[in-house]
Order: structure tokens, then C-alpha cells, then sequence
């Protein structure tokens, strides 16, 4: 990064002037000297403004004998400022330079944490590092994260510039993330530690409740099962619900007959485990009472839903 900076090269020489000077100078006088380079800058007296420094040769200013505040402003906002003591007949040399200086930060990073002010319950938070110096020198950098809840999680990022938080389960609390920042170069010199937190906003979610996922007469049992085969799928898809399956039995010839209840029961489970593979924990299968013909309910029954009610 490139500085301006105000060198003084000769401050006050001083010396006998009246003689040497072209021009007359007013009387009582004494004369002030001012030269800049490489540009010319505004001079004040006592807080006026009296002209501008001269580049090739000293712009001069005759003042008063006393006392004088001389003030030189430069570039960036730099000013040179000084009390010096104006004689009648004495030249008071004042020559500054201005120079530009490279200069090299301490550290090339200096690192905030952004991330959301506030997001809904069960949204992922990205948690971001940014680096405020601009053209910074290339140093591999470490990240060390750290976030508060524990009931929070981070799915993604560790060890990089940004993680990804999972916010379920955290709603009316404030996700704290702490980033720990250092290199292999400049060390503990640089070490540095930046936070920020996301207000996570809790959502009320509607009471699971069960579902009819199917109904049908059963027929013979190689159509019955084409109906388990779509019944089974949607449990292997929600591997947390329950299958709760209802044969009502039939009164009619048929039914009674050929289609009974604790058969068809005894069936349709054996082949929902030993043919489609589901765990027989997760089935439940009861009869309901009776219809016309043998017909089979199943229900996907939700975690903490009630059991269906019975139709």
C-alpha cells in the first residue's frame, strides 16, 4: 500500500533577506519562505490562507513580526503545522517534500464473520469469512469454527472459509458462530477471532397425522399383491413412518370362503418382510370389522400421529 508522507527537508533557515531581495519589502517586515515538492500546496497564516508553496523556487509572504501559527496542508489530509517566530528583516525558510513510502500491513487479513440476521427453523446458514484487506498478500490461512447451540449442526465447511449450519430443532435461540483465524507465516502475530450470531425464528409445524394411503377389494392374492408392491415402496421412501394395515372381512359366499380376514393378514405380512424387506416392527395389521366383500385399508401412520380411525 502506497502512503503519501510530508518530509521536512529545511525547517526555519533563517537569514538576513532586505538586502539580497529584488523586490522592496513593506516595512517592519520579516519574511516567510515556503517551498514544496513535488506539487504545490496551500499555505495559512494564523488560520488564513495567505497563497500557495512554491515547486521551482520559495513562494514568499511578508508578515509581521510576533508569533505565527504556519500551517502547510498537504495531501491525505496531512498537515504540516508549526508556531514560528516572525524577526523584521530575517527570511524563515520552510521546505517540505512529499514522498510516497510502500508500506506493508502487520497482517495481510483482517477477518469479519457475516451471516444472516435471522432465519426460519429448519433453514440452512451459511456462515461466511470475509477479508477487509483489499490486495492482500496470498497466506494460507486456517479456519477454526465453533458454534453454540449444540443442538445446532454444521453439515458443511469445516476447516474452510464458510460453513453451512443445519438450523432444525434450534427455533427461538441464536445460532453462535466463532471463527478462530491464523496462518504458518505471521503466527500468533496475527492470530485473530471474529463472531457473529443468526436469530432463528420458530415454527409452529402442524400435528403428523395418518393417512389413508390405499383401499381396495381384494380379489386374488397376486393382485393383492401388486398393491402391497406400491405399499412397501412408500415405506422404504419414509423409512420413519409406520404401515398399519385393516382388513375388514367380507360376508359375502366368496369371502367367507376363500377371502378370510386372518388369512389374508398372515399373507400380506409374510410377503412385506420376507419379499419386500421391511422390518415387521414396522408393521401393524388389524381387522376392522366387516363389509360387503374382504377389503384391504393401509395407512401411513407419521412419527407421533395417532393410530387411524377405523371407517
Amino acid at each position: 500500500m502506497k502512503t503519501a508522507m510530508m518530509i521536512i527537508l529545511i525547517v526555519l533557515s533563517s537569514s538576513f533577506a532586505i538586502a539580497n531581495d529584488e523586490r522592496k519589502a513593506p516595512k517592519n517586515t520579516g519574511i516567510l519562505s515556503v517551498k514544496t515538492t513535488p506539487d504545490s500546496y496551500p499555505v495559512l497564516v494564523d488560520g488564513v490562507l495567505v497563497g500557495m508553496s512554491g515547486v521551482d523556487k520559495p513562494a514568499e509572504f511578508y508578515l509581521s513580526p510576533g508569533i505565527h501559527k504556519i500551517e502547510v496542508r498537504g495531501p491525505n489530509g496531512q498537515v504540516f503545522s508549526k508556531e514560528i517566530e516572525i524577526k523584521k528583516g530575517i527570511r524563515n525558510c520552510i521546505c517540505l517534500k512529499v514522498v510516497e513510502t510502500k508500506s506493508k500491513r502487520p497482517c495481510p487479513y483482517d477477518v469479519v464473520v457475516e451471516a444472516p440476521e435471522k432465519v426460519r427453523e429448519g433453514d440452512l446458514i451459511t456462515f461466511v469469512a470475509l477479508n477487509r484487506v483489499q490486495n492482500a498478500e496470498q497466506v494460507p490461512l486456517r479456519y477454526k469454527w465453533r458454534i453454540s447451540p449444540e443442538s445446532a449442526k454444521i453439515i458443511s465447511g469445516l476447516g474452510t472459509s464458510s460453513i453451512t449450519v443445519d438450523s432444525t430443532g434450534v427455533g427461538g435461540q441464536a445460532i453462535m458462530a466463532e471463527l478462530d483465524v491464523t496462518d504458518d507465516i505471521y503466527g500468533k502475530t496475527c492470530f485473530q477471532r471474529a463472531q457473529v450470531k443468526s436469530e432463528v425464528e420458530k415454527i409452529s409445524l402442524p400435528e403428523p397425522k395418518s393417512y389413508g394411503f390405499d383401499e381396495f377389494v381384494s380379489r386374488s392374492f397376486d393382485d393383492d399383491k401388486a398393491r402391497l408392491d406400491n405399499f412397501a415402496i412408500e415405506l422404504q421412501n419414509k423409512p420413519d413412518v409406520q404401515g398399519h394395515i385393516v382388513i375388514f372381512q367380507g360376508t359375502d359366499k366368496k369371502s367367507k370362503t376363500r377371502n378370510k380376514a386372518d388369512v389374508l393378514a398372515q399373507r400380506a405380512l409374510d410377503y412385506l418382510v420376507r419379499v419386500r424387506g421391511i422390518d415387521p416392527r414396522r408393521i401393524m395389521i388389524t381387522q376392522g370389522g366387516f363389509k360387503e366383500k374382504t377389503t384391504y385399508q393401509l395407512w401411513i401412520v407419521p412419527p407421533g400421529a395417532q393410530m387411524p380411525t377405523m371407517r
